[in-house]
């Protein structure tokens, strides 16, 4: 185990706004939360509830969320207990019917799903996320939550000006030195050091001011860091509130949650509150949005084919359109944004409905998760040995008619599979699959 960095000690025991407890709370175990989907059945019996999100739940000992397949299932995500206070940010902020929001450094999803929650299939999400592979790990998570508005693209902060003055919300995670990761990531002790934490800082106020003009006037900055450091922290806030660009928002405060020194936002500390080392806080924007992007529509193939339709329920709100043999789906709202900005590189596009072959249609994967749109599919039933079997890739004898069907664990479906003679073809996504089963 690495210790902590001398240079960090010594900074932490002459800061008298840190709490005395802190280094000594750093050597602690770290605990175990997971936020429930709000739209699924799931429970964890020995959980107890995280005061500032409703869906929120500690565990008494950290499970191995491979091997249970209702993680697969989305039916919750494991995530640090500080991150769930976004909902209760989200919940403060005035919004339109419909907002726009944007999560800025969204990899690998946990902010993402709990915004697409808070959405209710509302307004739209654009998860970005500016390493590509980390960006299908979260595509991958943001398609088992289910919700069709969320849109996931590849992009560094600069190249989003198509986004100018369009956003009602902008969500950044920022790059930090990971103190408050000190305790369940030693690596992050081991990389730590001051010229590190400085480049950070730079870092930061570099994309901030690429996407400050990303927001529409009277809109929202949200902003967080899993960093102690004041530099990366409040004092990257009170740059653009001394310069007349933003106000601060007031959040709630829950026991445990320490303002900062500058009173814009709030730390997490852990040996304060049951949680790693955080920091969020909100801004809006006062500063009038000029160079607004001009929407240049293109023209979508809109409609769902009518074979296609036979077999498809869904809500008045979803539409449909088709990229050569590609059927997708999303909300009215989130289409008509969707095809304003359509040069962006995407990896997700609402829910990936079917792909077109010479006389019938495939399934896309997306549909075993979707919340609102349903394929019409028998269902095979499995107990948890054979869940994890098809999870990990796994095809077998079966007898059954020929077709597809989605696999159901506890109420979830987990996965696709297609009845070939007599067996089953694993549909399930090589790099989703298990890796290696339980001993």
């Amino acid at each position: 185990m690495n210790s902590l960095p001398l240079d960090f000690i010594k900074r932490i025991q002459a800061d008298t706004f840190v709490p005395d407890t802190l280094l000594a709370a750093l050597e602690q175990p770290a605990p175990t939360s997971v936020r429930l989907h709000p739209e699924r059945n799931a429970t964890f019996d020995n959980g107890s509830p995280v005061p500032w999100n409703a869906n929120g739940r500690y565990l008494d000992k950290r499970p191995a969320f491979t091997y249970d397949p209702l993680f697969h299932a989305g039916a919750y995500y494991p995530q640090e207990a500080g991150s769930m206070y976004l909902i209760q940010v989200l919940q403060t902020l005035e919004l339109p019917q419909n907002p726009v929001i944007l999560d800025l450094s969204a990899a690998p999803g946990g902010k993402s799903t709990l915004i697409a929650g808070f959405l209710e299939h509302r307004g739209v999400l654009i998860a970005n996320e500016i390493n590509r592979s980390r960006a299908y790990i979260l595509s991958e998570n943001l398609s088992k939550w289910g919700y069709s508005n969320v849109f996931v693209s590849n992009h560094k902060p600069s190249e989003l000006s198509a986004l100018n003055g369009q956003l009602d919300v902008l969500v950044i995670d920022a790059p930090c030195s990971g103190e408050g990761m000190f305790r369940k990531d030693h690596q992050a002790r081991a990389e730590w050091n001051t010229a590190n934490a400085r480049t950070c800082a730079e870092r930061q106020t570099n994309i901030l001011n690429e996407v400050w003009p990303l927001l529409k006037e009277g809109a929202y900055l949200i902003y967080s860091t899993c960093t102690f450091n004041p530099e990366e922290n409040e004092q990257q806030l009170q740059k653009l509130i001394k310069e007349g660009l933003a106000a601060k928002v007031t959040l709630p405060l829950f026991d445990g949650m320490k303002p900062d020194r500058s009173q814009i936002g709030y730390y997490f500390f852990p040996d304060q509150i049951k949680t790693e080392g955080f920091y969020i806080a909100a801004l809006q924007k006062t500063e009038t949005t000029s160079g607004k992007s001009k929407p240049i529509k293109i023209q979508l193939q809109k409609g769902l084919p009518p074979d296609l339709e036979k077999q498809i329920t869904y809500p008045s709100e979803i539409e449909f359109w088709q990229e050569n043999d590609q059927v997708f789906a999303t909300t009215v709202f989130a289409l008509d944004f969707f095809h304003r900005i359509k040069n962006f590189k995407f990896l997700k596009t609402g829910v990936h409905l079917a792909t077109a072959n010479k006389k019938t249609w495939t399934p896309g994967y997306d549909m075993v998760y979707s919340l609102q749109l349903h394929w019409e599919l028998p269902l095979k039933h499995v107990d948890l040995k054979e869940a994890l079997q098809i999870l990990h890739g796994e095809s077998h004898q079966w007898l059954a008619e020929a077709g597809f069907y989605f696999v159901v664990y506890n109420g979830q479906k987990i996965a696709l599979i297609k009845q070939i003679g007599q067996r089953f073809n694993n549909m399930h996504p090589n790099e989703w699959r298990i890796r290696h089963l339980p001993k």
